[in-house]
């Protein structure tokens, strides 16, 4: 064990790497799965289809077997995009009513009306957890205020056998 409570806890190095999760490459293709062979049945039991990229909402389903293509969707069957993968849609939004707004982005001095779903849900509130900053015996990161002596507001000046009185 090392002096000042350090002890060491693995004899190797580690080294930890992010790398983007690697996304499973689809076949340019409309696909239905054996319960829901047609678009009416989709309709029938998902109510209106809404296709959504959207991965971060709670209300965005995948159905195993089920995609539709960008070629379909617009009704053109000689559409050939230039990223086919991009093209595809697998998502489907679950939720019961959806709200579509337009957001203005400006690029440069255009302006651009952008659609976006209202009712779409993130994991994030808007608020910030305090929890995150107490340690694991329930004490502030960092101690608090109150904690501070009073000589410490003046670097030690103060005290009695300070040298700078």
């Amino acid at each position: 064990m090392v002096s000042g409570g350090l002890r060491k806890v693995r004899p190797e190095i580690q080294v930890n790497f992010n790398s983007p999760v690697e996304k499973k490459k689809r076949e340019y293709e409309d696909s239905f799965p054996e319960e829901l062979p047609t678009i009416a049945d989709v309709k029938e039991k998902y109510g209106v289809v809404v296709w959504c990229k959207y991965i971060g909402c709670t209300h965005n389903q995948e159905v195993k077997g089920l995609q539709r293509t960008s070629g379909t969707i617009l009704k053109n069957k000689t559409y050939k995009p230039l990223n086919e993968q991009e093209h595809i849609w697998e998502g489907l939004c679950t939720r019961a009513e959806i709200a579509i707004k337009y957001n203005e982005v400006h690029n440069g001095s255009a302006k651009l009306k952008v659609p976006s779903c209202f009712s779409a849900s993130t994991k994030a509130s808007g608020h910030i957890d305090f929890s995150r900053f107490l340690n694991s015996d329930g004490s502030p990161l960092g101690g608090n205020i109150d904690s501070q002596h009073v000589s410490d507001s003046g670097y030690g000046a103060l005290d009695s056998n300070s040298l700078y009185r």
